[in-house]
C-alpha cells in the first residue's frame, strides 16, 4: 500500500524531522525541564498506545523512560507510538 503525500505535506514532515533532530542534539537536562504546559497534547501528536510497525516509544530519541516523553503530553507507553517518532542510532 503507497500513501501519495503532497509536496506542503513533505515539506511539513521534512521541517518536523530537522526540529526533532535539532532537539536531539540540546542537552538531556534542557530537554528534561519542558514543563508539561509546553508540551503536544497526546491526540494532536496522533499518540497511540499501540507500535507502528516496528517504530515505538521505547526506541524514540524522546521517550524518557519509565513513561514520559520530551514532546508529548501524558504518561507514554513504551509500546506506543506518534507522528513524531524519531528513531535512536542503533534501535533495534
Amino acid at each position: 500500500m503507497t500513501e501519495r503525500i503532497s509536496r506542503r505535506r513533505l515539506v511539513e514532515r521534512a521541517t518536523l524531522a530537522l526540529g526533532l533532530a535539532a532537539a536531539a542534539r540540546l542537552p538531556l537536562a534542557a530537554a528534561q525541564e519542558t514543563p508539561e504546559a509546553q508540551k503536544i497534547p497526546q491526540a494532536d501528536a496522533h499518540y497511540r498506545n499501540q507500535p507502528n510497525g516496528q517504530q515505538r516509544c521505547g526506541i524514540c530519541l524522546q521517550f524518557q523512560a519509565p513513561n514520559r516523553c520530551h514532546i508529548v503530553k501524558g504518561p507514554i507507553s513504551p509500546t506506543g507510538w506518534c507522528q513524531y517518532f524519531a528513531a535512536r542510532e542503533n534501535a533495534h
